[in-house]
């Protein structure tokens, strides 16, 4: 099965399309209501921005399920390989940071949500620090092997701000850490 990459964004009949296939998709599919929501939600851009978003997240929760099947690590490698051949970044690590980063991206930004949340306690605070640390470095890699003086000038700020988050995600497990050994502490003492 050859899978072959879009270099063209998907009409927004196209994307509905793929959401009727998957049961998801509860329109009519007709241009006119097509242009209806696009102009709801201002303009087509973010009208395909929805339907992709919506699409991504059944194909994610499809992956999730059928990767619950995998009989072994190499089968669980070569279909997480097929899903960087398909989105046509297997090959160029340039190209490859940048698609991690926008995968990290939004990883990152529900932990920040999350992490608002006073009751959540230090993990989620300490996982979207690390999200945003590596995204930080996953941006730093999609500049190139060879970067002009500016890009590393840049670079150097990117990565000292990369390890900050990396340094407060640490301090954040420091103070589950701490709460832990206390409790235990605390616990074996009754």
């Amino acid at each position: 099965m050859t899978f072959t990459p879009r270099s063209e964004p998907a009409f927004a009949v196209q994307l509905a399309d793929a959401l009727t296939a998957l049961g998801l998709y509860g329109g009519a599919g007709t241009i006119a209501e097509h242009t209806m929501e696009a102009a709801r939600l201002g303009g087509d851009g973010p009208y395909r921005m929805q339907l992709a978003n919506a699409l991504l997240g059944a194909a994610q929760v499809e992956a999730m399920l059928a990767e619950s099947c995998a009989t072994g690590p190499e089968g669980l490698a070569a279909a997480h390989h097929q899903q960087l051949v398909t989105a046509g970044v297997s090959d160029d690590v340039e190209k490859l940071a940048g698609f991690l980063r926008w995968q990290v991206l939004r990883v990152a930004d529900p932990l920040k949500l999350v992490a608002q949340e006073p009751s959540t306690g230090p993990i989620p605070l300490a996982a979207a620090h690390a999200a945003e640390g590596l995204q930080k470095l996953l941006g730093i890699a999609g500049t190139g092997q060879v970067p002009d003086v500016e890009a590393v000038k840049e670079g150097v700020a990117e990565m000292r701000a990369a390890r900050q988050c990396l340094v407060d995600a640490i301090d954040n497990v420091d103070i589950l850490l701490d709460m832990l050994n206390g409790m235990t502490a605390l616990l074996g003492e009754d």
